[in-house]
């Protein structure tokens, strides 16, 4: 079973202060235009050079590991924040990057005594990260329901706030060939995956070992099955068009971050006409499909490509809010 990237460099953070007396960490708090860093990209590194993790690559990111460095020779370093500009500009600091945009980074030092804190966001699969000028706490019985939150009234008085683990679920109707390979490439991303099929001894989802869940269901009672939330992400792929259509039918009410189904153009234009008999024209309109960019995609591993790439075009979307910033 994959388990978050995120979890590695907590797992990271918490070795090396058994061993140093404190690691930086730093993080993409804000970013706007086309800065390389996005809202929630971490590193950290220790006072000898050793680091885990990207905030954007780049000159950046080699001047914020030399700074890194540096204030881990200091005995009272504190938390600051530092707003870097892409390029050449009267206010604010010029990062020695021409890509345009800007980006805040958080530069918090982790002492000795924190590895305990780290261990647990290591080891829960989710929960609330926050991080303060005052202090640093994780609550694995919070949730948030956006990735990251970032308050600001000045540069001593901030607030930041992510979930951490998995943020992103996805429910993968149907387990065959597309969805195995579906599962591979968005536990690469980060999502936690579950698997529901009607099917006994299914090859395929025996061989998914991807998908933290996977669940025997008739098809009928899905709908228990699957939460509302903007972090959840519904793909309908059974072995069958009407189990496809009722399912399309049962589940577009749900407030989801996505509902899809996966079908030719000639598949989906058949199943909206018949759901169009019983659905109103919000719900119809909540259904995507076909679902994936039109890549000519063929094969499992090309459709599974294109599906992820749509999620990657929607989330990065200029409407798309990842992190919700405040004044």
């Amino acid at each position: 079973m994959f388990v978050p990237k995120s979890n590695f460099l907590w797992h990271w953070l918490a070795d090396r202060l058994t061993r140093h007396r404190s690691v930086m960490l730093m993080i993409v708090v804000e970013s706007h235009g086309s800065s390389p860093g996005k809202p929630g990209a971490k590193m950290a590194a220790t006072a000898n050079g050793e680091c885990f993790g990207t905030i954007g690559g780049g000159a950046l990111e080699s001047a914020m590991l030399k700074e890194a460095r540096a204030a881990l020779q200091e005995i009272a370093f504190e938390p600051r924040l530092r707003r870097l500009q892409h390029h050449v500009a009267e206010d604010g600091e010029a990062s020695g990057m021409i890509c345009g945009g800007e980006q805040t980074v958080l530069q918090y030092p982790c002492r000795q005594d924190q590895s305990a804190l780290f261990r647990s966001l290591a080891d829960n699969p989710q929960g609330v990260l926050t991080l303060s000028p005052a202090c640093i706490a994780f609550d694995d019985a919070q949730t948030l329901p956006e990735s990251c939150r970032f308050t600001r009234q000045g540069d001593n008085d901030w607030l930041y706030r992510e979930s951490v683990g998995w943020s992103k679920q996805a429910y993968i109707i149907g387990g065959g060939h597309v969805s195995l390979a579906l599962s591979r490439i968005l536990a690469t991303l980060d999502f936690d995956i579950t698997v529901i099929d009607e099917r006994e001894n299914l090859d395929t989802l025996t061989r998914n070992s991807y998908a933290r869940q996977k669940l025997k269901l008739p098809y009928r009672n899905v709908g228990n099955a699957i939460p509302e939330g903007n972090q959840v992400y519904v793909f309908i792929m059974t072995h069958s068009h009407y189990a496809d259509q009722k399912i399309a039918e049962h589940l577009a009410g749900k407030k989801v971050a996505y509902l899809g189904v996966l079908g030719s153009r000639k598949k989906i234009a058949h199943l909206k006409a018949k759901l169009a008999e019983t659905l109103s024209c919000d719900e119809l309109q909540r259904i995507r499909g076909p679902i994936g960019l039109p890549i000519h995609s063929h094969t499992p591993e090309e459709i599974a490509v294109s599906i992820a790439a749509e999620l990657i075009q929607i989330s990065n979307s200029a409407n798309s809010a990842p992190c919700l910033l405040s004044d």
